[in-house]
């Protein structure tokens, strides 16, 4: 869901809250290099995340952060951008 940084924030931190002790957190999204390719985003870079930025909003007393990469994707625009994606699990 793409919202302005102080609005994706509070949303990931209400999922994360969500998450049952031992549940899984997967969140997709929209790099912030998806702006220099060629899919034809609109120019809102706030609206972009990297997953550092998401791992920043979790209490790493909680989370065990598995995946905090953005990988290239299979299916790619003409100059192959990453997509962003953090997979963690909520400590029991």
């Amino acid at each position: 869901m793409p919202l302005p940084g102080p609005a994706r924030e509070a949303l990931h931190r209400r999922l994360a809250g969500a998450v049952r002790p031992g549940g899984r957190l997967l969140v997709v999204g929209h790099h912030p290099s998806d702006l220099e390719t060629s899919v034809g985003r609109p120019n809102v870079p706030d609206m972009l995340f990297t997953p550092e930025q998401v791992a920043a909003v979790l209490d790493a007393a909680e989370w065990e952060i598995l995946v905090s990469a953005a990988p290239s994707r299979e299916a790619r625009d003409p100059e192959g951008r990453p997509v962003t994606v953090l997979h963690a699990v909520r400590r029991a």
